[in-house]
């Protein structure tokens, strides 16, 4: 079977128990995360064949780390550097009090990568899909020009790519702006999961705000000529409710998911991911584009109730969501 390969950091989260903030907390849990690695799992939980590339130390905390992958079914291939283990700290959100993340990964393995240290002709030798991120390429320079390697014998490979524009303000600083990295790595994308203020950001267009989805994919896809998707989710408050729909966009249209009700979320961490992978699977399997993006975002939907950085729900969960519109009744 064709692989799904998925190249970025892998990170151990940390996170006081009981929604406390660090400075009460006297202990921490651990999770594992990084945006291409919770996709990794999903799709592998969805018994697609994946494979995951990053970098870690060889030490004990990396072989954990890889351990939690295998356990999930996910090859890896693994570039041992010298460095350390990238973490991110995590305060959990409770009602208006916002999530905050700390992150602590400079020097971390996967920051030492250097482009002759990964063989993409070699990996990408039983590829069909290739997925990124904005996060890589905000990491370093180096992992910038990784990243347009990889894209580059991809492209010349007629293997489909995919990209989360995944924008961290607080990730670029090496001295070049997101707007002029982004838009030459994202020319090679068919695939492009967008959110309106990094679109601005990278591109800087000015979609019509009573409009936005179809304008800002109408302006994305004038910048973007390759792409043949573009998938966003909104978010809208109602009353005391989030409400959270995917949208997605090919050849000039747009369809649109069921529109579902987000109350007592248990992680807020991780749903872009999961929305991310059932993009994919819907799109690798063919499906048609209603229920694409139906699937997509029932995925994101359930990731909020699931906690962690991974939505490790089954295929048959995810649909059980999209035949209960999600309800959430006991499945007995």
């Amino acid at each position: 079977m064709k692989e799904i390969v998925l190249f970025g950091e892998y990170l151990l989260r940390l996170t006081p128990p009981g929604n406390k903030k660090i400075t009460q907390a006297e202990n921490l849990e651990m999770h594992w995360a990084g945006s291409e690695a919770n996709i990794a799992v999903s799709l592998a939980t969805f018994k697609k064949s994946t494979r995951y590339v990053t970098s870690l130390p060889n030490n004990t905390v990396g072989q954990a780390g890889i351990a939690q992958l295998h356990r999930y079914g996910v090859p890896t291939t693994v570039i041992e550097k010298k460095g350390r283990q990238g973490l991110y700290y995590y305060e959990s959100g409770v009602g208006t009090r916002p999530g905050k993340v700390t992150y602590d990964r400079e020097y971390s393995s996967f920051s030492m990568l250097e482009d002759h240290d990964i063989n993409w002709d070699e990996i990408f030798n039983n590829a069909e899909w290739f997925h990124w991120s904005g996060i890589t390429p905000a990491l370093t320079e180096n992992l910038s020009k990784i990243c347009l390697n990889a894209l580059k014998v991809a492209k010349e490979k007629g293997i489909m790519i995919s990209a989360d524009f995944n924008f961290r303000s607080t990730l670029w600083q090496y001295g070049k702006q997101s707007s002029e990295i982004m838009p030459k790595l994202l020319e090679y994308c068919d695939v492009i999961l967008a959110d309106v203020d990094a679109s601005k950001l990278y591109f800087n267009i000015h979609p019509d705000e009573n409009n936005l989805v179809e304008s800002t994919c109408s302006l994305l896809k004038e910048k973007l000529p390759n792409v043949k998707y573009i998938a966003m989710t909104m978010r809208y408050q109602n009353n005391a409710s989030n409400e959270y729909v995917g949208y997605l966009w090919n050849n000039g249209a747009v369809v649109s998911s069921t529109t579902y009700k987000i109350d007592n979320i248990a992680e807020r961490i991780g749903a872009g991911d999961a929305f991310m992978a059932g993009l994919i699977y819907g799109l690798q399997e063919q499906q048609p584009l209603q229920q694409v993006i139906e699937f997509a975002t029932a995925c994101g939907v359930m990731k909020h109730y699931i906690t962690g950085d991974m939505n490790i729900a089954s295929k048959e969960e995810i649909e059980t969501i999209i035949q209960q519109k999600g309800s959430g009744r006991i499945i007995r």
